[in-house]
């Protein structure tokens, strides 16, 4: 094969056989991780689950995303609680220290909803980045067999001229 922009055979080589089915294992997990999630989005969404109150405790904006309240959930009949829950749907100015609001249990670990709000927007960005993780390797393979061709040319019988 012959040398492209540098990348000989070997090249190719570890790109098709080692890069790809890193970056197909990648997307693969993206996926479940997407899908596991939405359930719970959508769970959050329906308004299913358990309801219950949570004490805001403190306000961390030590992330690189938005600020989010961690504190205490307690479900409505007290059989569940979360120490170290936070909730969704809160922004930093609108809840105190102490303040005690209504929230919904969908099922997550750590994670309470404030009713009627649900995160679609990270959901969406989720779905796209697992889809294009899935089809990058799809089309680097379709690009480099398509350069690889043999460049083929049909052939005019002697003698004949084309008609236009």
């Amino acid at each position: 094969m012959e040398e492209r922009n540098g990348c000989g055979a070997g090249c190719l080589v570890i790109l098709i056989f080692l890069t790809m089915p890193l970056v197909l294992l990648v997307g693969v997990l993206m996926t479940v991780i997407t899908v596991d999630s939405a359930q719970l989005e959508f769970r959050a969404a329906r308004m299913e689950g358990t309801m219950g109150h949570f004490t805001a405790g403190e306000l961390d904006c030590s992330g690189r995303g938005p600020c989010t309240w961690n504190g205490v959930y307690v479900s409505a009949d007290g059989s569940v609680t979360k120490p170290d829950a936070w909730i969704y749907g809160y922004g930093p100015g609108e809840l105190a220290e102490g303040e005690r609001v209504a929230a919904l249990d969908a099922g997550h670990d750590v994670k309470v909803f404030r009713p009627g709000h649900y995160d679609l927007v990270g959901l969406l960005l989720w779905a796209g980045f697992s889809l294009a993780t899935l089809l990058l390797p799809v089309y680097l393979l379709r690009r480099i067999l398509w350069k690889s061709r043999p460049k083929w040319t049909p052939a005019r019988p002697a003698g004949k001229v084309p008609r236009l």
